[in-house]
């Protein structure tokens, strides 16, 4: 009885191990199953995560004419190994992202539209084994695929963002041209610069990353990282600004030789501090993105350098050598530096420039007084009855206000009309000739010349002058920049406003004086002394213009303004 009862638990334990055995078999087998289908679902998801990120990062719009966004996300998704095939699908969608009462964020399609992109991403894989026996049990038949579907919508969160960028027109640095710039920067400085044309042409070839260097600058002024307004608002030394420029220089030009700014931070090493907010605006909350822009070295270098000279209480005297004529004195003061560089919301654009949170770029504003001895030039002359006043000087000055851009106003509303407003002004210019208030000249003052007494006429009782006040040469448009670039894009949008005719005004004035009053007796011998004047003159014009205002980044022959546009600033994301 008891052998017989031992052998039924034996068959008992066998079954129910079987059984078991059996379980578990089929419970991994479910496990691994529904594992591949799970790994499947997130591998889709990855794809459709990356692709909708790149299409937008890319600046992808669905309007013709626009970066593709169908093209980008598909090539994202093709190196996720994501082909198109019947059995991968992928569908791209452009619109807008709004989130409800509820805070639940809903996209909606309109391809007019690019604030966020939608990628839908479908893959058949092998029906699982647990839906393959519920479809046969359910009686619909044995389905051999299953369809994956994974969605992702990505965007930007943050306000529209616009970057105005006023650039220098040089191109080239010659022989002359890296004496003159040694000579004026070094003037403006206080200081010797000794910089070869190779060092120079380099300065002018690099750019430099804007983020890098605010972000390099902040552990050298010990400021927080990302804390980009005190940064911008503390006085910097200008050697160690110079100093952090050739460091991130040298690491984002490897190719070009950036080693004149070393040998800059030693010559401005006691040249005082600046404010750095004062050559770059940007508005409080700027973001990194807006941030990761690029800059000319060598013109962030001139308004380093001017920004200093603006701070000193008295005018530079500039070596004969910069403007290359013989018996002048040429001194300069730079009224207000440039501001080279501009970032903001462009919703809060208005009419004034100067208002709160404006996107406004400027050249510097400058005057120059140019001290000439009309000694030698009129001095052989044989002047019959009219005396010639001893050691005669003739002031020349020219005051230079800003070439500037700011934003007017801006269009967001689809991709096809998006477009950015600004009002250009080119360099202003009104010169001065006669006798000049030196004090009251290089002072944020209103000045004009008074005719200098050059002639007498003992026996008429006449003395004859020479003098003008030109009105203000200037030049504005209002233009609009149609599909400007991303913030993160480039090349950006650029126009460059011809102002030739000021240069002609200028030169017609400094050509064309006339000496008053005007005496019949001796009018030939007084228009040989004009046309001498004249002459003379008219020959500082093209050093004025080509060398030193070129040098100083000022073209008052044109003005270029580089734009971008943003309509939604930050960093891309996944929104739902």
């Amino acid at each position: 009885m008891v052998v017989r009862s031992v052998v039924r638990q034996r068959g008992a334990i066998g079954l129910m191990a079987a059984i078991t055995l059996g379980m578990a078999l089929l419970f991994m087998l479910l496990v691994v199953d529904s594992g591949r289908l799970y790994l499947e679902q997130r591998k889709l998801q990855r794809i459709a995560d990356m692709a909708a990120l790149e299409a937008l990062n890319g600046g992808g719009s669905c309007v013709a004419g626009v970066a593709d966004a169908n093209a980008l996300a598909r090539r994202a998704a093709l190196r996720n190994g994501h082909a198109d095939s019947p059995d991968r699908t992928l569908l791209v969608e452009c619109g807008s992202v709004k989130a409800a009462a509820n805070g639940i964020r809903a996209f909606t399609v309109d391809p007019q539209q690019t604030q966020a992109i939608r990628v839908t991403a479908t893959h058949q894989v092998a029906t699982s084994i647990a839906a393959g026996v519920w479809a046969l049990a359910d009686g619909n038949g044995l389905q051999s695929k299953t369809r994956l579907q994974a969605q992702a919508t990505a965007g930007r969160t943050g306000p529209a963002l616009a970057r105005l960028s006023i650039r220098s027109s040089l191109l080239t640095i010659n022989t002359a041209k890296s004496d003159q710039l040694n000579k004026l920067l070094g003037a403006l400085l206080g200081t010797q610069i000794n910089l070869g044309v190779a060092q120079w042409q380099g300065l002018l070839d690099a750019d430099l990353n804007l983020l890098r260097f605010l972000d390099a600058l902040a552990i050298e002024a010990k400021v927080a990282a990302g804390n980009y307004t005190d940064l911008l608002n503390k006085t910097l030394k200008v050697g160690d600004v110079l100093d952090v420029m050739a460091e991130v220089a040298a690491q984002d030009n490897p190719l070009v030789n950036v080693s004149g700014l070393v040998d800059l931070a030693v010559a401005g090493k006691d040249a005082g501090g600046i404010v750095l907010g004062e050559l770059l605006n940007i508005q409080n909350g700027g973001t990194n993105a807006g941030l990761d822009a690029t800059l000319q070295v060598l013109q962030l270098v001139q308004g380093t350098i001017q920004l200093a000279n603006s701070k000193h209480a008295v005018e530079t005297t500039l070596p004969v050598s910069v403007l290359g004529l013989a018996n002048i004195t040429t001194r300069l003061k730079i009224i207000e530096p440039p501001q080279f560089s501009a970032l903001g919301d462009p919703s809060l654009a208005q009419a004034n420039p100067m208002a709160a949170g404006q996107i406004y770029v400027r050249t510097a504003q400058t005057r120059i007084l140019i001290q000439v001895n009309l000694g030698p030039l009129l001095g052989g002359l044989n002047l019959g009855i009219i005396q010639l006043v001893p050691s005669p000087s003739l002031d020349v000055g020219l005051e230079v206000a800003s070439a500037s851009s700011h934003v007017r106003g801006y269009d967001c509303s689809s991709a096809s009309s998006k477009r950015l407003r600004v009002k250009n002004d080119g360099a202003a210019a009104k010169v001065m000739i006669g006798t000049i208030d030196n004090s009251k000249f290089f002072s944020n003052q209103p000045v004009t010349a008074s005719p200098l007494v050059l002639l007498r006429v003992p026996l008429l009782g006449l003395d004859v002058g020479l003098g003008a006040n030109s009105p203000v040469f200037s030049q504005a448009e209002t233009y609009d920049y149609l599909k400007p670039p991303n913030i993160d894009q480039s090349p950006p949008a650029s126009r460059t406003m011809d102002t030739k005719n000021i240069v002609a005004s200028l030169g017609a004035t400094l050509g064309g004086l006339e000496l008053s009053p005007q005496i019949p007796l001796v009018s030939a011998l007084l228009n040989i002394i004009t046309g001498l004047i004249g002459g003379l003159l008219g020959s500082l014009l093209d050093p004025l213009v080509n060398n030193l205002l070129a040098l100083l980044g000022i073209d008052l022959n044109a003005v270029t303004i580089d734009a971008h546009l943003s309509c939604q600033s930050g960093r891309p994301e996944l929104l739902i």
